[in-house]
C-alpha cells in the first residue's frame, strides 16, 4: 500500500515539475524539475529498502523542505527584484519537498524517533545553507527604484531631482524633450544614449544615462535656445548594461515602438515623446511609469512605458494607444540587462 501511494505521489511530482518548467522556459527550471523527478523515483525505490536507507529519504525530504522555505523567505524579502515567474519554481520546490517529507516519514515510521529525526536535523542545518546558496544564484532582475519628472516653458534649462531611494551604483536614465530645432546637453558624468528628431521639425527627444553616486543632487540639462522642455528620470538597480537599440517615428495614428531584442533577463523601457496632450495607454503586460504634459506654448506629451523582464514574447511589436491623436511622435527603445 505504501509503495502504491509513493508511486502515485511520484507521478504528481513529475507532472508538476514538467508543467512548471515548461511555463518558465528556463534551463534552470528544467534542471530543477529533472532532479526532483529523479528524487521522487528514488522515494519509490526506497520504500522497499532497509530502514537505514529509508532514513536517508526522510533526511532528504527535510533538506528539500527547509531549502524551499529558505528560498521562499528570501524571495519574499526581495520581491521587488524579481518577477512572478520565479514564484512558480519556488512553489514547486516547496510543494515537492513537502510531499517527499510525507512519503519519507510514512516509509520510515517504524524507525525509533531519535534515529529518524537526529539525521533529519543534521541535514536540516545543511538545508539552510543550501537555501541561501539557491537564493543567491536565482537571477536578480531589474528593480525600478523611483521616477521623477518636470516641465519648463520657454526655458534654456530643465532641472530634474534625483528619484527618492536611489543607491550608489544604480543606473539612472533621463528623457528630455525639446520643442523645435536645437540640441540638449547633459551635465558632466552623463552619457547620451540616443537623440531622435520628431517628424516635421516638431522637436527632438534625447536619452541620457549615468551611474548614481553616493550623493546625488539636482540634475540640470541645458538647451541651446529657449524652448519648451519636458523631462523625466528613472532609477533602476541590478543592471549590468544599458543600450538603446531602436527608435521609431510617425505622425498621428497608433504609436508603435521598435521591437526590442529577445532576452529573458532584460527589462525594456519605451520612451514616448509627441506633440499634443494625451494619455498613453500601454497593452498588457506593459505598465505606464510616468506621463509629463505641457500645454502653455507648444503642447506636448512624454511618457515612459515599461515591459517586465521574463516577458513571454520579448521581441513582440508594441503598439501604444493615445487617448487623443498625437501629432509628430517618437518612441525610443531602451534595454536594461540584468545581473
Amino acid at each position: 500500500m505504501r509503495k502504491t501511494v509513493a508511486i502515485a505521489v511520484a507521478v504528481v511530482v513529475a507532472v508538476l515539475a514538467v508543467v512548471a518548467a515548461g511555463a518558465l522556459t528556463s534551463a534552470v527550471a528544467w534542471a530543477t524539475a529533472a532532479v526532483l523527478v529523479v528524487v521522487a523515483a528514488a522515494v519509490i525505490a526506497t520504500v522497499s529498502l532497509p530502514p537505514g536507507l529509508q532514513n536517508v529519504v526522510v533526511g532528504l525530504g527535510a533538506l528539500l523542505g527547509l531549502a524551499g522555505i529558505a528560498v521562499a523567505v528570501a524571495e519574499f524579502g526581495v520581491r521587488g527584484f524579481r518577477t512572478d515567474s520565479t514564484a512558480t519554481l519556488l512553489g514547486l520546490t516547496a510543494g515537492l519537498a513537502g510531499l517527499l517529507v510525507v512519503v519519507g516519514v510514512v516509509a520510515a515510521r517504524s524507525l525509533p524517533a531519535p534515529a529518524l529525526w537526529g539525521g533529519a536535523g543534521l541535514l536540516a542545518a545543511i538545508a539552510l545553507v543550501a537555501g541561501l546558496v539557491v537564493a543567491a544564484t536565482v537571477p536578480w532582475l531589474p528593480l525600478s527604484r523611483a521616477v521623477g519628472y518636470t516641465t519648463a516653458d520657454a526655458a534654456t534649462q530643465v532641472t530634474l531631482s534625483t528619484p527618492a531611494g536611489v543607491e550608489e551604483g544604480d543606473v539612472l536614465v533621463a528623457q528630455i524633450y525639446r520643442s523645435g530645432a536645437g540640441t540638449v546637453t547633459a551635465p558632466a558624468g552623463w552619457n547620451t544614449l540616443r537623440t531622435t528628431a520628431l517628424p516635421n521639425n516638431a522637436g527632438s527627444v534625447s536619452l541620457f544615462t549615468a551611474t548614481a553616486q553616493a550623493e546625488n543632487g539636482p540634475i540640470t540639462f541645458t538647451s541651446d535656445a529657449p524652448a519648451t522642455l519636458l523631462g523625466g528620470i528613472g532609477a533602476w538597480s541590478n543592471i549590468t548594461g544599458v543600450t538603446a537599440p531602436g527608435e521609431s517615428t510617425g505622425t498621428g495614428g497608433a504609436v508603435t515602438a521598435s521591437p526590442a531584442p529577445e532576452g529573458s533577463s532584460t527589462q525594456v523601457l519605451y520612451f514616448v515623446a509627441g506633440t499634443g496632450v494625451a494619455d498613453i495607454v500601454p497593452p498588457e503586460p506593459l505598465a505606464d511609469a510616468w506621463t509629463v504634459k505641457a500645454d502653455d506654448v507648444v503642447k506636448a506629451t512624454t511618457a515612459l512605458v515599461t515591459r517586465p523582464a521574463l516577458s513571454t514574447d520579448a521581441a513582440a511589436p508594441v503598439s501604444l494607444t493615445s487617448s487623443a491623436p498625437l501629432g509628430a511622435w517618437a518612441v525610443q527603445t531602451v534595454v536594461l540587462a540584468a545581473r
